[in-house]
Formats: C-alpha cells, structure tokens, sequence
C-alpha cells in the first residue's frame, strides 16, 4: 500500500474561479485511477479542517476498493510522514485585493519553501512530489531546493493536462508545442481536466510509459539537450521506466516551438530569480 499526502489548499468550494467544484471531485479522480491500494492524508489550515472531513466522507462514501483509509490533519508532522507521494495542490491566487506582486511571491515561496522542509523532514526520500496550481514550475524548484536530502529528480510539476486537450482535438498529432507555450500561465480552468492530467502523470510516472509513447512533464532542467539553461524546472518530453524519467534526446521540433522555448525559459528564469532573492530577504 502507498501514502499519498495532498496538500488541497488550492482546491476548496469556489477558490481559484472554479465554482461548483469540490475537493472530493478532484481526489476520487486520482484515487478510481490507482492500479494499487492507496492510503490518503489530506493536509491543509486548521480552518478548513471541518471542509477536509467532509472531503473525506465524500471518498469513503464512494467506497473505492482500492481507497484504504483517508486521515486528515493540520500538523506537517503527520500529514508528510512516510509518504510515498505527495501533491502539493496550493498555490497564492494571481491576484489578492491590495496586495503587491512582490507580497504574492513572498506568500507563495514562503508555502513551498515550507512544503520542502516538511517532507525534506517526514517523508520517505523516494518519494514522488508534483506540483499543480499557479507558478507550478517555480514552486516545484522552490520545494526542491528546500529538500536537499529527496534527489531533484523526484520533484515534477504538471503540464500534461494541455497535451491531453490537444491530444484529444486532434490525435493524430503528437502536441509539445502546447504544454511549452503555456508553461508561463499555469491556469486551470476545470477541475476534472486537472485532476485527469495529474492522475496521468503520476500513473505513468509509477508504472512507467507505453513503448514508442512519450508524455510532458516538468522536471529539472540540468543536461536537457535543448539549450534550456539549467537550475530551472521546464516542461520536457520525457519517457518513464521503472519509476524514472528521461528527457528524450534530439526530439524534431517545429520552428515556432524552437521560438518559444527560450521565451518560456526567460520567463522561468526570472520567476527564479524573484523567488531565490525572497528566500534570501526573508531569511526562510
């Protein structure tokens, strides 16, 4: 049986313009998906604990087989501890009456930076991390450098969700160009969308990509192969096997593609620097 923790701060009744969505909507996505028994811990604030049991009485109640319990907690101690994977779903929404950009990146670092000590701390050092919400990409490094102990290739954020709406508008076409557009944007404006896209990546990221298949994700950028610098977490086409990820080598792109990604790494890189100066200022 595996631990997964979630961190569902970003995923409460109404937040983020998704109204009429529910925690439970998103979790019974992932959990129907398990090809193994799994185990719950629903992390977030004391004052959303009340939310939380009712989360979960929403997935006992759909009485999945393979759904072997759900705890629900407010302490790091006990929501990280052992796990095997954890999803980190919180993220500071893009915009907060009179608040400062600068008190947004303050906010959103000082979140992950937590999240990477806690399992840094608690959880198993295989474990699986993924970053979904807003600034994906940035938060996941910022988790990652906070955990030094977790190898760097444990840590991913989600991009899979826009090469499944392209997949599916057109399937004849293998789609990169999309998920490393958009990687800049990181909105997501369907629940259920979201919550198919994270459990796809980690199903192929547990049980390994079809042969002659590939999917997107979001992984350290160190000896990419595309010129991307590195330190950086970008979104690839990577395969997986036995638990671990490559980024596929010398991957024929189209010339508008070759345009953008040095635009989306720019921008990464300066979400980078924004977060690196506000873990140094504040002293996290």
């Amino acid at each position: 049986m595996d631990w997964a923790v979630f961190t569902v701060f970003a995923v409460r009744v109404g937040v983020g313009n998704r109204p009429g969505t529910s925690e439970g909507e998103y979790l019974s996505h992932c959990v129907q998906d398990r090809a193994k028994p799994v185990a719950l811990s629903l992390l977030d604030s004391s004052s959303m604990q009340e939310v939380l049991h009712g989360v979960a009485m929403e997935l006992q109640d759909c009485a999945f087989q393979l759904l072997q319990g759900v705890m629900v907690t407010d302490r790091d101690e006990v929501g990280f501890v052992a796990a095997d994977v954890a999803v980190l779903l919180d993220a500071v929404p893009a915009a907060l009456d009179g608040a400062e950009p600068s008190d947004l990146w303050k906010a959103s670092v000082r979140r992950f930076r937590a999240h990477g000590r806690a399992l840094d701390t608690y959880a198993k050092k295989a474990v699986k991390v993924l970053v979904v919400g807003g600034s994906a990409n940035t938060n996941c490094l910022v988790a990652m450098i906070s955990a030094p102990s977790i190898p760097v290739e444990n840590f991913t954020c989600l991009t899979r969700r826009h090469r499944n709406q392209d997949r599916d508008r057109d399937q004849a076409i293998p789609h990169w160009e999309a998920p490393m557009i958009r990687a800049g944007t990181h909105t997501f404006s369907n629940a259920a969308s979201e919550a198919k896209a994270a459990c796809d990546h980690l199903s192929a990221w547990w049980s390994g990509t079809k042969q002659g298949e590939w999917m997107s994700m979001g992984v350290v950028s160190d000896r990419n192969g595309y010129g991307i610098p590195e330190g950086l977490i970008y979104p690839f086409p990577v395969t997986v096997q036995a638990g671990r990820w490559h980024i596929i080598p010398g991957l024929v792109l189209p010339p508008l593609l070759r345009q953008k990604m040095p635009l989306c790494a720019r921008e990464l890189l300066r979400e980078r620097d924004i977060a690196l100066a506000s873990l140094v200022n504040s002293h996290l």
